[in-house]
C-alpha cells in the first residue's frame, strides 16, 4: 500500500503544519485587512476613530 509511511505520528505532524500554515495565512490576511483604508461608504463614527488611530499611531507625520 502506497499509505504506509502514515503513522500517527506523521498524520499528526501533517495536521499540526496544516492549522499553523493556516493561522499563519488567516493571520496576515487579518493585518492586511487592518491597514485597507475605509470605504468612501463608511459611517462617521468609523471614520473619526480611524483618523484618530491613524493620527495616534507611531511614525505618522502630523
Amino acid at each position: 500500500m502506497f499509505l504506509e509511511f502514515m503513522t500517527p505520528e506523521a498524520f499528526d505532524a501533517l495536521v499540526i503544519a496544516s492549522v499553523v500554515i493556516g493561522l499563519a495565512i488567516a493571520g496576515r490576511r487579518f493585518r492586511l485587512d487592518l491597514r485597507k483604508p475605509l470605504p468612501e461608504d463608511a459611517p462617521e463614527w468609523a471614520r473619526r476613530r480611524y483618523d484618530s488611530s491613524r493620527a495616534s499611531s507611531p511614525g505618522s507625520e502630523s
